[in-house]
């Protein structure tokens, strides 16, 4: 079993407080995770502009947040952007809220756990590159996070699709894509297959 590098434990603790927009979404009305969305958009996108254009300011937070950038983002924009934006498409397209709700759970836990079950136990390689087990480990995750909002043949549909998306190699930021493309095919899938429990 190899070792998981610390700085990959902390991004992927970091995904975990994609659980705020999750419980935002859920208890609070539409409009006010959209505007919260926006403005935590906002302030990040301040901070990037100020962390490109101040070198002192870049140098504090890559060594003082170490982790939670990745090396190669020391001169660009960090994921954080690319998440929050993400779910903010996500929740102005899609409707239904449990699609929603899925999508953001998909990317709590799916995508923490695929990279780290991954890092830590992935032998074997996909189509994709990534790993099986780590692909497995997402499989599990996103059923089991399914099973709270869905009965079990839609719970395990959606973890199907939501592992196939997440263990595509996406060019740009895959936090950004697979909250927007995993809620648009469980919207799809609703049309034709019986979800509520």
């Amino acid at each position: 079993m190899a070792t998981i590098p610390k700085d990959e434990i902390k991004r992927k603790g970091f995904h975990l407080l994609t659980l705020i927009y999750v419980f935002g979404y859920w208890y609070l009305e539409k409009p006010v995770v959209v505007w919260g969305l926006a403005i935590a958009i906002f302030v990040v996108a301040m901070l990037e502009f100020l962390r490109f254009k101040v070198p002192a300011c870049n140098n504090f937070f890559c060594k003082n947040f170490k982790g939670f950038y990745r090396p190669e983002e020391a001169d660009k924009i960090s994921g954080l952007i690319w998440t929050l934006l993400g779910a903010l498409i996500t929740a102005l397209i899609f409707p239904n809220r449990y699609m929603v709700m899925a999508s953001f759970l998909y990317l709590a836990f799916g995508d923490s756990v695929a990279a780290l079950a991954g890092k830590s136990f992935g032998r074997h390689k996909s189509f994709a590159g990534k790993s099986v087990e780590g692909s497995i480990a997402c499989f599990i995750a996103c059923f089991i996070a399914g099973l709270f909002l869905f009965n079990w043949k839609f719970a395990f549909a959606g973890a199907l699709i939501a592992t196939i998306v997440e263990s595509i190699p996406w060019k740009m930021n895959d936090n950004f894509w697979m909250q927007i493309i995993n809620a648009g095919l469980l919207t799809l899938l609703s049309g034709v297959m019986i979800w509520a429990k």
